[in-house]
């Protein structure tokens, strides 16, 4: 996600298709040098409901934001994501 102007986001919702969960999720925030660095780790159940996350407070502001799925509840490795929210 990119964003035309740094954001210090504090909750992400994810929305998931049960039986198809990002079961480990990476949360990455890209740093004013251009790196990228890791926010957290959520983990998200195996349902078909939104889930809130919080996240934790950055030192600096952000203008892109990065989501890395290391795990699925599916055994192919599939992810099927309908929604996502920053606040």
């Amino acid at each position: 996600m990119l964003f035309p102007t740094p954001v210090n986001p504090t909750k992400l919702s994810l929305t998931f298709q049960g039986g198809f969960v990002g079961t480990t999720c990476v949360v990455e925030c890209l740093s004013p040098e251009g790196a990228w660095r890791q926010m957290t780790v959520v983990y998200p159940e195996d349902v078909n409901r939104t889930q809130m996350f919080d996240l934790p407070e950055q030192p600096e502001a952000s203008s892109s934001l990065k989501l890395v799925f290391e795990e699925s509840s599916d055994f192919f490795g599939r992810i099927t994501l309908y929604g996502v929210d920053l606040f």
